[in-house]
């Protein structure tokens, strides 16, 4: 038939499905009033009463920060019912096959707990949006929290935030307390949506559009100390709320950035899905399936350079990839193994702003 028209096309086989690699996902371990045992992805509040309850009893926190989390941008959230265990140990649920995201247990906040949300989010290529104890309400308690969780070994793929924030209530001139945890998760996706995961969601990208107020506030020696210390924390500015503060619990000075474990996660997760492709490829005695591999995974990191993820006036600067012989030798080949080794450079963010002011007498020139 000529076109216009329509053509089917049969086939015996389904077209293979793609790995999710969207990375403005959150993953929630809570429980809710009612739900099934599965995690379940939800895309709205509505969507998310239909299947998991309403704001009754003990499942008021978890409404909350659901419904926090749509307010600010969040399109798309997995839930899993927690009702038979403790959150954190309801995580592992969440496999692998749903990609990456940021994941959290709203309303823990024991360091053993979330030891075990880090350590989630090490197997899993995910990263975790922990929440500081809302009765540490001093900057020391804040900085002892972040402390007991700067040795986990899996602290460079998270970060803790303070203090609460205040947002409306469900009747007029009422309000409801929900962890910060929840109002980030919703600014990461609405800026990830750009394409960006080395953006940090903080300062004017992390201005919440419905939070009012905050629990708690310090004063600027005590905000700077805590920053220090790895607590991300949101601030009153301009009368509205912010994040002010992209850390991660890491005291490595190669994972200081919130946003580097982020890229890293979406790399992970690219690169995944281009190794997959190349389970049982033929490696050919003139090294075509190897320069392929590593094509492939060139071309995935471009864009990140080209949106400034990664940081070198070349791609070269800012990345390499290595397949050579090196790193696939005969022996690896002949055990049947495809190897990589990516390098990246990722960018940093402006953490202190410094502008310098020089007054001239009216008379003198302004120099060049």
């Amino acid at each position: 038939m000529a076109r216009p028209g329509v053509t089917i096309i049969q086939s015996e086989l389904p077209p293979p499905r793609s790995a999710p690699t969207e990375t403005g996902v959150w993953f929630v371990s809570g429980k809710p009033q009612k739900g099934p045992p599965d995690p379940a992805l939800v895309r709205s509040l509505a969507e998310y009463e239909a299947t998991f309850g309403d704001r009754t009893g003990a499942a008021t926190g978890l409404y909350d920060a659901v419904d926090a989390y749509f307010r600010e941008g969040g399109v798309k959230l997995w839930v899993v019912n927690a009702a038979a265990s403790a959150p954190e140990d309801s995580l592992d649920q969440f496999t692998k096959q749903l990609g990456p995201g940021q994941v959290s247990c709203p309303g823990v906040f024991d360091a053993a707990a979330q030891s075990k949300i880090l350590q989630h989010c090490a197997d899993h290529n995910r990263v975790a949006l922990l929440e500081a104890d809302p009765a540490s309400d001093t900057a020391s308690e804040l900085e002892a929290e972040a402390a007991a969780l700067a040795s986990d070994p899996n602290a460079w793929c998270g970060s803790l935030w303070a203090p609460h924030a205040v947002i409306p209530g469900v009747a007029a001139g009422t309000t409801r307390d929900v962890p910060f945890t929840a109002i980030e998760a919703g600014l990461i996706a609405r800026l990830d949506r750009a394409g960006n995961p080395n953006r940090a969601a903080a300062g004017k990208n992390g201005q919440s559009v419905y939070a009012t107020d905050l629990v708690g506030t310090f004063t600027d020696d005590e905000y700077e100390a805590m920053n220090e210390a790895g607590v991300d924390l949101a601030r009153l500015v301009y009368g509205g709320v912010r994040a002010y503060g992209y850390r991660s619990l890491s005291t490595n000075p190669n994972w200081t950035s919130f946003g580097w474990a982020r890229t890293n996660m979406a790399i992970r997760a690219q690169a995944e899905v281009i190794g997959e492709r190349f389970v049982f490829e033929q490696l050919d005695g003139r090294g075509r399936t190897i320069a392929q591999f590593g094509s492939e995974l060139r071309a995935m990191l471009v864009p990140f350079y080209e949106i400034d993820a990664l940081y070198g006036e070349t791609a070269d600067d800012a990345f390499q990839v290595d397949v050579g012989n090196q790193v696939n030798t005969p022996e690896t080949i002949a055990n049947g193994e495809l190897h990589a080794v990516i390098k990246v450079r990722m960018s940093p963010f402006s953490e202190w702003v410094v502008i310098e002011i020089v007054k001239v007498t009216a008379p003198e020139a302004i120099a060049a």
